[in-house]
């Protein structure tokens, strides 16, 4: 799902999987320009919120 602040993906291809969000400011790009619902991103996990059950990712920080 594309929101004006990011990037929401889903980590497993599957109906149970979990999804975390990249912020606009993880993108390598804007999101409203380049990338559509179903496109696969390489992203590395920046934080997990274990209490809020939430996710952070960055396409920034995969490629390092």
């Amino acid at each position: 799902m594309i929101v004006p602040f990011g990037v929401f993906v889903r980590i497993e291809d599957r109906e149970d999987g979990f999804e975390g969000l990249v912020h606009t400011d993880e993108l390598d790009q804007s999101p409203q320009d380049v990338i559509e619902v179903g496109d696969a991103l390489t992203v590395k996990i920046t934080d997990v919120d274990l209490v809020r059950r939430r996710i952070a990712l960055s396409q920034r920080q995969a490629d390092r």
